[in-house]
């Protein structure tokens, strides 16, 4: 009987860990639905075509809606979400480069370009409050850990394509404020 008990703490840890099931920070947003609280937020800002602009619109109400985001959703999500939010803040030359969506890459791909570890680091200090949510996954394997779902890899290659400008001016708008 000790042995089932522990074999079953092991398997709902594991469950935990690899689907983010412990985020307790975290929960599902409807994100075309938060988007459209911001004024002037266009997709098509964030892509170069108009199905690009579609099939992004689909993933994101596929994948990320309030009421049907399953827990391996929750986190790029979140991540897409805060992006774009602060991304529609930007104009002009501090607008993040128009992305082709429909393109898809390999993870290794995606999480083997140079900025990733400064992009995870600030993408996850924001969805866990500077540390203070657990969300299963530490920022060094961020981007391993949201781009090993096939369902969500077009999310993830968008969010760590516009992520770099919008993190840039995330961070110096925040340095800004330090002063």
């Amino acid at each position: 009987m000790n042995l089932f008990i522990i074999i079953l703490s092991l398997v709902f840890f594991y469950g935990n860990y690899i689907y983010g099931l412990d985020s307790e920070g975290l929960t599902g947003i409807d994100v075309l639905k938060a988007l459209k609280r911001i004024p002037n937020c266009d997709l098509s800002d964030f892509v170069q075509s108009e199905d690009d602009s579609k099939l992004l619109a689909d993933d994101l109400k596929t994948y990320c809606t309030t009421s049907d985001t399953s827990k391996q959703y929750v986190l790029i999500c979140r991540m897409v979400y805060y992006e774009l939010k602060k991304g529609c803040k930007l104009s002009g030359s501090s607008h993040p480069s128009k992305a082709i969506y429909r393109t898809e890459e390999s993870s290794k791909k995606i999480c083997g370009k140079k900025p990733i570890q400064s992009t995870n680091q600030w993408i996850w200090e924001k969805i866990t409050n500077n540390g203070e949510n657990n969300i299963g996954v530490e920022a060094k394997d961020l981007c391993t850990k949201v781009t090993s779902d096939t369902n969500t890899i077009r999310l993830a290659r968008f969010f760590y394509k516009i992520a770099p400008r919008v993190r840039h001016n995330d961070q110096t708008e925040k340095q800004g404020l330090l002063k």
